[in-house]
């Protein structure tokens, strides 16, 4: 079977378009809360939406917590580009569930009922 010479031109261009695409797209860096993440069971999170994050991290609230506390210092010093990122996307995951974590406060023995001046 022969193929012709158009169809030929035009598979190889569009194999050449794909493949310098890829090339030349921007890796992201590697990040240690990333692999913390991944290396506890979330597998790859670079296509993964903040969502899925979230519910895979609010079933491991002890690694959701970890991170949250790795991201603190990394959030204020981030770029606009940064929440985007698959690290913006597990930080943001992990701040949304670290809003709804429940620490009660340790009290001093005071009671207060309605009425009290």
């Amino acid at each position: 079977m022969v193929i012709p010479p158009k169809r030929l031109c035009f598979v190889l261009f569009t194999a050449l378009a794909l493949a310098g695409c890829s090339f030349f797209a921007q890796k992201e860096p590697r990040s240690a809360i990333v692999e913390r993440v991944e290396k506890a069971g979330a597998g790859d999170l670079s296509t993964a939406s903040t969502q899925a994050i979230q519910e895979w991290l609010g079933k491991h609230r002890e690694i959701a917590d970890a991170v949250e506390d790795m991201c603190k210092p990394v959030r204020q010093n981030a770029d606009a580009k940064w929440s985007g990122s698959t690290e913006g996307r597990v930080c943001s995951a992990a701040h949304t569930l670290a809003f709804f974590r429940f620490k009660p406060k340790h009290s001093d023995g005071e009671v207060f009922h309605a009425g009290d001046k």
